[in-house]
């Protein structure tokens, strides 16, 4: 079973239309090229898929599909894995039947070989020996086409160093997975796997998501399952973790007033946590009322949507193989957000800093490609784009991004709205505070940690489905209960 659904494909929502092949009937030669050029991932993104039975236009699907002829469905199989012979080295999709509108749609999934470069022949009907000659075929961008000359060259060289989030760990076991931050991945994905999570064991769903392989002794663990599953992926790949030091005293660095704290688990919970604790003790929002205006201003001094993409593309963009983990340092007038190393050399960094850059390869495709199925990431080269665009909505400084020449590091640094230095300054009737729920209830608790749920909803002025809610989401990242139930007490994480 393909573990993405054939509808969420049709949406074009996680998976970009350059990696999709539509094709109205079954074609084998043009079927074949296509899967090479896939399986080749020139561009590292993981693949691509072909559906057969669906017609496209400028390279959308057409509904309602057209169909195959429900007759010729296991000819049309057998001949497919006949002429996945003709490509070299073997290579076999996973393939699926499945009814779509009352059509039978052949859906295959091609991601990235391991074994290539992959070459197939132009013709795989032709009985002519030029027709057999094999070619390794690419898809640069929503175009297939021959690799030849540098591209060729590029090919080779890809397939001599896959890429680190793929690779498989050796001191890894499938004890190290914890089942339930897989469960959770596939329904928050709605992932197909998600209805087998009660029939199948957890081995079966690893190699299904490609994060396993199997062997003649069991399966083999790769680094993207230990990123997203394990329950300490830093104990196998060092400075797999989120470092946050937050710096009290404008001497930063050269005073001993500061808090630091670790946020470890699956990536896509570090930066969850991490993102928790920011909004929790730091985000505020003001709403300043105008005189000329009955629609009052309302701003943050760090817009959350700016941090999110700053520190997801931090962790999205981090070379693995390094021990230096993401640093998320807080000043008093600014925030730096770090990963090591920087980008690739040849992108340009004028370009990026004003959102132009796309990236032609991915560092950690598969570390991609999973939070984009959450959500968490867009992947397709917005990132920077995405903060430019919250940080001038909010009224926000610019951002800086920093990179040294050898891009050993990089470095997004943004600053608070300036409207907050300005409000303080001047207090009178025509400004009004809205902290966030998150901030009230530390400030309550601050106040007398021995406060109960009902003390809190009259402090706070949140209902207790909201308040209970929000501590659900700080316990354990920013407040612990500590003692008994009923005598117990509140305690502040730092």
């Amino acid at each position: 079973m393909i573990p993405l659904k054939l509808e969420t494909l049709l949406e074009g929502r996680v998976v970009e239309h350059d990696r999709v092949e539509y094709k109205c009937g079954w074609n084998p030669s043009e079927t074949i090229a296509t899967i090479c050029a896939y399986a080749n991932d020139f561009s590292n993104t993981n693949g691509g898929y072909i559906v057969v039975g669906i017609e496209a236009q400028d390279g959308r699907p057409v509904l309602p599909p057209a169909g195959l002829d429900e007759n010729q469905l296991d000819k049309i199989q057998q001949e497919l894995f006949q002429y996945c012979n003709f490509i070299m080295p073997r290579y076999i999709p996973q393939t699926e039947i499945i009814r779509y509108q009352d059509k039978s749609i052949l859906y295959l999934w091609c991601s990235a070989g391991d074994d290539g470069p992959y070459s197939a022949p132009k013709d795989v009907l032709s009985k002519d020996k030029t027709d057999q000659h094999k070619e390794y075929w690419i898809k640069p961008s929503s175009v297939k086409t021959i690799a030849k000359g540098s591209e060729l060259s590029e090919l080779f060289e890809k397939f001599n160093s896959v890429p680190f989030d793929d690779r498989v760990n050796r001191q890894a076991k499938i004890t190290d997975i914890r089942r339930g931050h897989l469960e959770d991945f596939l329904v928050e994905s709605n992932s197909s796997l998600a209805s087998e999570i009660n029939k199948k064991p957890m081995e079966d769903l690893l190699v299904a998501l490609e994060v396993a392989n199997v062997t003649d002794v069991g399966i083999d663990i790769r680094n993207i399952g230990l990123l997203m599953f394990a329950e300490r992926p830093e104990k196998f790949l060092p400075g797999a973790q989120i470092e946050l030091i937050r710096f009290n005293s404008p001497d930063a660095e050269g005073s001993d007033d500061f808090t630091e704290k670790i946020f470890t688990g699956p990536i896509q919970k570090q930066v969850r946590d991490a993102l928790s604790y920011v909004k929790a003790v730091l985000i505020e929002e003001k709403v300043v009322k105008l005189p000329d205006r009955a629609e009052a201003n309302r701003f943050f001094n760090y817009p959350y949507d700016a941090l999110e993409e700053a520190l997801v593309n931090a962790v999205f963009h981090k070379s693995y193989r390094i021990q230096e983990p993401v640093e998320i340092r807080i000043y008093v007038d600014r925030i730096k957000i770090i990963n090591y190393p920087g980008p690739e050399k040849w992108i340009d960094m004028a370009a990026l800093k004003a959102g132009r850059a796309v990236a032609r390869r991915y560092r950690n495709r598969r570390i991609g490609e999973f939070l984009k199925e959450i959500d968490l990431s867009e992947k397709k080269s917005t990132g920077i784009t995405k903060i430019l665009r919250t940080l001038k909505t909010n009224g926000s400084p610019l951002p800086e991004f920093e990179a040294d020449d050898e891009r050993n590091y990089f470095i997004a640094t943004i600053y608070p709205h300036e409207g907050f230095e300005v409000v303080n300054e001047v207090v009178n009737e025509d400004v009004n505070e809205d902290v966030n729920w998150q901030t009230k209830i530390l400030l309550a608790i601050k106040e007398n940690p021995n406060i109960t749920i009902k003390q809190l909803v009259t402090k706070t002025g949140i209902s207790k489905s909201s308040l209970e809610r929000e501590m659900k989401k700080m316990r354990d990242v920013v407040i612990k209960r500590t003692g008994p139930p009923k005598t117990g007490h509140w305690e502040i994480i730092e």
